[in-house]
């Protein structure tokens, strides 16, 4: 066989073991995969111009080798929690960018009557957020659903790869999507998202 790069699940092994060169040739092998998914969700939420594809999937990765208790046994366990690392840094950036928006750190003053300010529109942070509070309910009655949408919204994975990284067939993945957007759906909507 030669020298050639060992699989991705080799890979992952060696790496759980502190092997650094492992790491850095999971970061090589994997780097376009996850700058496509990471282009995908600030794209699809509208976040592209807040944070950069670049910049989610460094700060992704970063969270990734700093993760010491972290097993990831195989590209299944891998781009979950690079779905679950987008979806943290996606909030906690949404999170700031709200707290600016609400003055930071100045004193908070309160309009009443006539000079009430509207109620800010819905905004690509606003709705992240709101999502990710959903998805904490949904987690918390059914985790593998919780866990197809973190991979479809925040990973930016299509069914056919949620598929193959699940080892279901497509048609479950759907149905499952089906049943996880109705619970999201009903809780965002009771939400007043």
């Amino acid at each position: 066989m030669g020298t050639s790069t060992p699989p991705i699940t080799q890979l992952l092994r060696l790496a759980a073991d502190g092997d650094r060169v492992a790491l850095d040739a999971i970061y090589e092998a994997l780097y376009p995969q996850l700058r496509r998914v990471a282009h995908a969700r600030l794209y699809a939420q509208g976040s592209a111009e807040d944070m950069g594809t670049t910049t989610l999937v460094h700060e992704s990765f970063l969270r990734l080798v700093s993760a010491s208790q972290l097993q990831l046994e195989d590209r299944k366990h891998f781009f979950t929690y690079a779905a679950k690392t987008m979806r943290n840094i996606i909030v906690d950036d949404a999170r700031a960018i709200g707290a600016q928006r609400r003055g930071g750190d100045l004193d908070r003053v309160t309009l009443d009557g006539d000079d009430a300010l509207p109620p800010a529109a819905q905004t690509a942070d606003t709705q992240a957020l709101d999502v990710h509070e959903a998805l904490a309910g949904l987690e918390a009655i059914d985790a593998d659903l919780a866990e197809l949408v973190e991979m479809r919204f925040f990973g930016g994975y299509d069914e056919a790869e949620i598929a193959e990284l699940l080892g279901i067939s497509e048609r479950t993945v759907r149905r499952r999507w089906d049943k996880a957007r109705s619970f999201l759906y009903l809780a965002l909507r009771e939400g007043g998202g």
